[in-house]
């Protein structure tokens, strides 16, 4: 029942987040959720041909962000990693991506940029 109220829980989260980011043109591209390892999750955000993945990881409670551009649909992502976060009990992880996804795709949407409050 644990792993039923947590996806929940993930998904209103979820929803919230890109509520948030669409109004700024931000779009989801992809996400994997996996409820029963310790609810890991990967979610790329894109605006343009610029895009964030962030990777949940559950078991650690580290959040790891990594950018590209893409040129086409056709195109290799080639990830570069930027930063981890840590995330004691996952407090905070969508506020989080969210904060980090408009410093560096609302706000500059070159990579200027990186991200901010990285663990070590």
């Amino acid at each position: 029942m644990a792993t039923t109220s947590n996806a929940i829980d993930h998904f209103a989260n979820l929803e919230a987040l890109l509520e948030d980011l669409i109004a700024v043109g931000i779009e989801l591209v992809e996400h994997r959720y996996l409820p029963r390892a310790f609810g890991h999750f990967l979610l790329i955000l894109a605006r343009g041909h610029e895009h964030l993945k962030f990777t949940w990881d559950g078991r650690e409670e580290v959040l790891s962000l990594s950018f590209a551009t893409i040129s086409d649909s056709t195109s290799k992502h080639n990830w570069t990693h930027d930063a981890n976060f840590s995330l004691p009990g996952g407090e905070a992880v969508y506020a989080e991506i969210g904060s980090q996804t408009m410093d560096m795709l609302a706000s500059n949407p070159t990579f200027q940029r990186t991200a901010t409050r990285p663990l070590n």
